[in-house]
């Protein structure tokens, strides 16, 4: 499944269009974790978060994103910590679709995301799949750079005893650059 990814990616960056082509960008911050009772309590639900990413415009109003977010898997804060003293930290790896609706002269970028993917569970041991959904906009500070505000939702299901459907909500700012 990987393998497939990959190659969406790759074809998608061959044959991107000439005002599109492929980019690169990094992103800094707060995602907050819904657990759906499976703690008794979260003693801290929120963390620090880091994303990296690249990806290529097909045209001007779609791109595909190969992306990597993690959740304090690379501690950059003290993650999010449960009632039985135990620190979780997640990691999610996906691929994306975004559709891109620009204004003034392509300067501003409105998008909305989806994706899916594989999200790894530190704390409790485990991988499976992540839905990823997700809003933002970006501004064009030239013909290379933008600066852009996202919030994305990853979605995913962890089984015990029984079914627990999480949520991560992932508020963002990123620096990209279009190659």
């Amino acid at each position: 499944m990987k393998t497939v990814f990959i190659l969406l990616i790759f074809f998608s960056a061959l044959m991107a269009d000439r005002d599109g082509g492929p980019y690169i960008g990094v992103g800094y911050g707060t995602s907050t974790y819904d657990d759906a009772a499976l703690y008794n309590a979260l003693i801290e639900n929120s963390s620090g978060a880091a994303t990296f990413y690249f990806g290529a415009y097909i045209n001007k109003h779609l791109s595909v994103e190969l992306s990597y977010a993690s959740f304090d898997a690379w501690h950059f804060q003290n993650g999010y910590q449960t009632d039985i003293n135990t620190t979780l930290g997640f990691g999610a790896l996906s691929v994306s679709t975004l559709a891109h609706y620009a204004f003034f002269d392509d300067s501003l970028d409105f998008y909305a995301k989806f994706g899916v993917g594989e999200i790894s569970l530190g704390g409790l041991e485990s991988k499976g799949f992540t839905m990823l959904y997700g809003i933002g906009v970006g501004y064009r500070l030239n013909k290379y750079m933008s600066l852009k505000v996202a919030y994305d939702i990853y979605t995913f299901s962890y089984e015990k005893t029984s079914r627990y459907d999480m949520q991560i909500d992932y508020m963002y700012s990123a620096i990209e650059v279009q190659f």
